[in-house]
């Protein structure tokens, strides 16, 4: 097949060479860049007088990673929560471990038992600029002193869309690999109206049942679900709609 790959780099080429790997074709687009967030400095103060870690993102634990590692600092040893797999992978891959829900969602974070009881505990969000306020707003609600911090910034290209839908029809775009909400609205900010019915028909691959959702409150009609944003369930995802 050949999908549209539309996350920020380096994930997308990392994701793209997944994709080759297999058989496939992507186009690499990405429609986001994310750059260090101007919170970050404060990032080994809340670590030292926090009781649990909350990550949004695997951009999150990577931006935040990079910081302690340029300032000569660790992580402390206290509980760590990821809000899915792929945000969980990366906690691993720095030495820590996560807890996630199966269900890849703030709603299936807060539905974590170790999160029911959190009265008078110190929780760090670390997440990008923007997002929902799900998690910090229900973990003030059980009783936790919630901390947010940026530890990254969301960027958004300038893109001429009628180039680049006329570049995709030409290299036979056939599918698309949308990793979040945000990136399904700079998708359809991007791609001019006269060729928004084109894309909504093409088949859509979405991380979780909430983007999905909104995929189809935006008028997308051929949508997978898969089990997570990392890239063997992307793949995996794809390979099943590739046997439809």
């Amino acid at each position: 097949m050949t999908p549209l790959v539309v996350r920020p780099q380096p994930q997308a080429d990392a994701l793209a060479q997944r994709l080759r790997t297999a058989g496939h074709h992507p186009i690499v687009c990405p429609l986001l860049a994310l750059t260090p967030g101007d919170e970050l400095p404060a990032l080994p103060e809340q670590l030292s007088h926090a009781d649990l870690v909350v990550v949004v993102s695997r951009h999150a634990v990577l931006f935040a990673h990079d910081f302690l590692l340029h300032t000569g600092l660790t992580w402390p040893a206290i509980e760590y929560f990821a809000v899915g797999e792929a945000s969980a992978m990366a906690l691993h891959d720095v030495g820590l471990q996560g807890a996630w829900p199966e269900d890849p969602r703030s709603e299936g974070l807060l539905a974590l038992p170790a999160l029911q009881q959190v009265a008078g505990k110190r929780v760090l969000i670390l997440r990008g600029n923007g997002g929902r306020e799900l998690i910090s707003r229900t973990l003030r609600q059980r009783g936790a002193e919630v901390t947010c911090l940026c530890v990254y910034a969301r960027h958004y290209p300038a893109q001429d869309g009628e180039a680049l839908c006329h570049q995709w029809h030409q290299k036979g775009l056939d599918s698309l690999l949308v990793t979040s909400g945000e990136l399904l609205d700079a998708l359809l900010a991007v791609t001019p109206a006269q060729h928004r019915e084109w894309l909504q028909r093409l088949p859509l691959i979405v991380p979780s049942p909430r983007v999905a959702e909104q995929a189809a409150g935006a008028g997308f009609l051929d949508i997978t679900t898969a089990r997570g944003a990392d890239h063997n369930a992307l793949l995996a995802a794809l390979e099943l709609r590739k046997m439809e």
